[in-house]
């Protein structure tokens, strides 16, 4: 006997019954692929970034021997000038108040390094612990100058080669500092950065070549030049990309896990930077935003923020955020259950198209069972949410 074609109304049901958890599925695949990709990325650039360090390290300790041998020198605190390119954005009062008591307890271990014009090159952390936490007790720096003039362009990107090895940046601070690079070194801007990195990995994806791009990362830049040509990236996809490897980031794990912090509402972006909120985190409170919760901006913010202080105060990890987040949404937007209804409403329509004339009795006493469970399974619905 041959199938029927007919439509199976108990497969509706079933569909529908699928469909009510779609959204949050979908939802949070999204959240572990790029969480996955993280590690994966993690896993392979691991060593890598490790041995980058070590070098970086070692060279920023011998060009401060050899400026040390030109003479180091003191300088007071308010006549040294923050670095407008540093890449690093964000000091936590613990951060900076940590050194400042290193510094009281056994003095400047090393003296801060700065370019013509008393700007930082090397040592912004050093100088705010001195200037905000041991006034008037120590009002001078040890400094060594480095008489070399930097472009911009040449400044950024020393500056954020040597915030990324010696000490991580977060996501959010790598974001910005990224997109400004790609700015000052080929004129391109945000939006088109993102739009390039996300074009290019969707390419590779459907193409898997993905693998050979994670390849690139640990390569020298002679072999990313040749590799890169495989992926036949336009011009300014191929800057793009080839900046990105230059500062050994992987492009997949940037679109993934850097780039969205650039969308961060602005309050999340400040209890990142002045409270070390996580960027996982925050890409989960940014779920608690006028759209989800079918509010004003402005109510929505005070939500978000007192959801922030309740994820900083308890140290909450990533998932019971994201637990609290679907907690808040459910309980003040009893509306968005309503949002798979679009699958109900089709479901009622194919139930009252469906024709009944050539079906064998044995399915019609399925369909009937199959309806009469439901309809008491609704009733008891119905009656719950009245009640």
């Amino acid at each position: 006997m041959s199938k029927s074609n007919k439509p199976s109304v108990l497969g509706m049901f079933a569909s529908a019954a699928g469909s009510q958890q779609v959204f949050e599925l979908e939802e949070r695949i999204e959240e572990l692929q790029a969480e996955i990709t993280r590690l994966k990325d993690e896993q392979v650039n691991g060593k890598l970034a490790e041995q980058e360090r070590t070098r970086l390290n070692q060279t920023i300790e011998e060009l401060r021997e050899q400026l040390k041998a030109s003479g180091v020198f003191q300088i007071h605190y308010s006549q040294v000038r923050p670095n407008p390119k540093q890449a690093r954005q964000t000091f936590t009062p613990d951060s900076i108040h940590s050194i400042a008591v290193s510094i009281k307890e056994e003095g400047q271990q090393e003296p801060i390094i700065l370019l013509p014009g008393n700007l930082i090159f090397d040592g912004e952390r050093r100088w705010r612990a001195v200037a905000e936490y041991l006034q008037p007790e120590i009002e001078t720096l040890d400094a060594v100058m480095l008489p070399k003039e930097l472009s911009e362009s040449e400044l950024h990107a020393l500056t954020l080669l040597t915030s990324l090895h010696r000490e991580g940046l977060n996501e959010l601070d790598l974001a910005e500092g990224l997109i400004q690079q790609a700015k000052l070194a080929f004129e391109i801007e945000q939006e088109e950065v993102v739009k390039a990195v996300r074009r290019v990995i969707a390419r590779l994806n459907v193409k898997k070549l993905l693998p050979k791009l994670t390849e690139l990362v640990s390569v020298t830049r002679v072999e990313q030049l040749k590799g890169i040509k495989e992926f036949e990236l336009d011009e300014t996809e191929r800057n793009v990309f080839l900046l990105l490897l230059r500062f050994q980031q992987n492009p997949a794990s940037v679109d993934a896990n850097v780039f969205p912090c650039l969308r961060l509402t602005q309050d999340l972006k400040t209890a990142i930077r002045e409270s070390g909120l996580g960027a996982n985190h925050a890409r989960s409170l940014q779920q608690l935003n006028s759209k989800n919760l079918g509010i004003e901006d402005t109510q929505a913010e005070k939500i978000r923020q007192d959801a922030t202080l309740q994820v900083l105060q308890s140290r909450l990890t990533v998932a019971q955020t994201r637990s609290l987040v679907t907690k808040i949404i459910a309980e003040r937007t009893p509306g968005k259950k309503i949002k798979p209804n679009r699958q109900i409403n089709s479901l009622i329509r194919s139930v009252c198209t469906t024709k009944v004339d050539d079906v064998p009795p044995s399915q019609l006493k399925d369909l009937l069972a199959a309806l009469e469970a439901k309809a008491k399974e609704i009733q008891e619905k119905l009656e719950d949410t009245t009640n």
